[in-house]
């Protein structure tokens, strides 16, 4: 077999000529069900990937109903609703990954609570060895390859039927959409569950309010604070607290302002190192 690296600008090329002669780039989202076996039944996740020909962003699905509403002019009761789903929703995805955002990195944000915190690392590092076997994922023949990052082995299935290099979260760099990707210890799965066109332009990173870290200060503060985050948060640094009731003796715990998730089956990172 043979192990080869995509480099991301190579096969942008051709695709960000297009996007400078129509001066408006073609839009695609793919939905994605992740999904973390870490009890019975585990937790499982809703999260969409928003393409064009340029770039790409990965995040929860129920931020981007919320953004969505905001970008399209929505009603004050639309957006109050989708903002309400957000906060309730029991499996979020905190982090949202920007692909070629910067030209040839990543931009991730993300949260420690009661911090956001920002980070960029170079794009399209994972070596990929191709390997035997292929499926069918939401109608798209897709070849395999096996890719190590973050101290997971990983196996994904792409298509060429998408020529684009993006995939879930960071699992990109390959001839075609990543449609599924689980590690080899069978904890984590993102598998594509449609694909469809968007309307929606992809945002730029909006970091205002976020901290500037690096990915290795980020993923170690991360795991330690995760695993046991109402007893990681330093008293002094809490200047108020504030508990949404949402009936049936459920909450929300938002502390000066950002909401504090809590994951009822325990925390098992994507990324280990």
């Amino acid at each position: 077999m043979k192990r080869i690296v995509f480099l991301l600008t190579g096969l942008l090329a051709s695709s960000q000529i297009l996007h400078a002669q129509n001066n408006e780039a073609t839009k695609y989202e793919c939905i994605y069900e992740y999904k973390v076996n870490n009890g019975n039944p585990g937790e499982v996740y809703s999260t969409i990937l928003m393409l064009n020909d340029t770039a790409a962003m990965f995040s929860d699905y129920s931020a981007y109903l919320v953004d969505s509403v905001l970008l399209v002019g929505g009603t004050d009761e639309e957006n109050e609703h989708y903002q309400k789903q957000m906060v309730r929703n029991e499996y979020f995805f905190d982090q949202t990954v920007w692909q070629n955002i910067p030209d040839g990195k990543y931009t991730v944000c993300g949260t420690i609570t009661p911090e956001r915190y920002y980070y960029t690392e170079d794009a399209n590092t994972i070596v990929w060895t191709m390997a035997e076997g292929t499926d069918t994922i939401c109608g798209y023949s897709c070849g395999k390859a096996t890719g190590e990052y973050g101290g997971r082995l990983w196996t994904v299935w792409y298509t060429s039927q998408i020529p684009v290099v993006y995939g879930p979260w960071k699992l990109c760099g390959l001839p075609g959409l990543v449609m599924k990707a689980k590690d080899t210890k069978g904890i984590h799965t993102f598998e594509a569950i449609a694909f469809r066109r968007g309307n929606i332009d992809i945002q730029a990173p909006n970091t205002k309010n976020h901290l500037k870290t690096t990915r290795e200060k980020f993923v170690k503060t991360k795991n330690i604070f995760e695993k046991n985050p109402m007893g990681n948060i330093p008293v002094e640094s809490i200047g108020h607290v504030r508990i949404d009731k949402h009936g049936g003796g459920k909450g929300s715990i938002f502390i000066d302002g950002q909401q504090l998730r809590i994951h009822p089956n325990g925390y098992i990172p994507l990324e280990l190192q």
